[in-house]
């Protein structure tokens, strides 16, 4: 019970309402962003929305009382993963719901770029600090959208993202950045044996 009250719980299921929201308000909204590379194509902005659940889930994960965790015998951020976990596996199946509902296919992969951020965020994690962990997805967003087309206007596949729903590629790419994002636990968190 201190561990879910420490994680502010309640913040990362408005996060959720949050998002699901924004993927029915932006829907098909598409802007053009600048490309490095020729003209891009107008990107759709519920490209983006995946970033209100990573940065706050990232944010309710900072949040426990990290000196006591360190010290006590359960390893608290087997928890925090199994919330990552939670909060994730919604994404897919609603956005396939709403790429039918509102007749917009992009909305499909929203489920695969949060997979893919919140795997980003969580090897940032592990491996620097919470505050890379934050810039990290965000930057991910910002390089694509700048370098991820091809002069045709193409994306390119290293993108994942930019991919087509349908991909399955880029849905095994996610699924294992979100894998390997779980199996590796926060710097600040380890515990160290011995």
């Amino acid at each position: 019970m201190l561990w879910a009250r420490a994680r502010q719980l309640r913040l990362l299921a408005l996060a959720l309402a949050l998002y699901a929201l924004g993927l029915v308000l932006l829907n098909d909204r598409r802007v053009p962003l600048p490309g490095l590379s020729g003209s891009p194509p107008a990107t759709a902005l519920a490209l983006f929305v995946p970033l209100l659940i990573v940065l706050t889930l990232l944010y309710c994960l900072g949040k426990g009382l990290h000196g006591q965790e360190r010290t006590g015998v359960r390893r608290t951020w087997r928890y925090d993963m199994v919330l990552c976990v939670a909060a994730v596996a919604p994404a897919a199946p609603l956005g396939y719901r709403l790429a039918e509902w509102l007749d917009f296919p992009p909305l499909a992969a929203t489920g695969r770029t949060l997979l893919f951020l919140c795997g980003m965020m969580l090897l940032a994690r592990g491996l620097a600090d919470d505050r890379a962990a934050g810039a990290v997805p965000v930057l991910w967003l910002v390089l694509i959208t700048l370098v991820g087309y091809s002069s045709l206007g193409h994306p390119y596949p290293w993108t994942v993202l930019l991919m087509p729903p349908g991909d399955e590629v880029a849905w095994a790419v996610s699924a294992a950045v979100f894998a390997a994002g779980l199996t590796l636990p926060p710097r600040a968190g380890r515990v160290r044996s011995g």
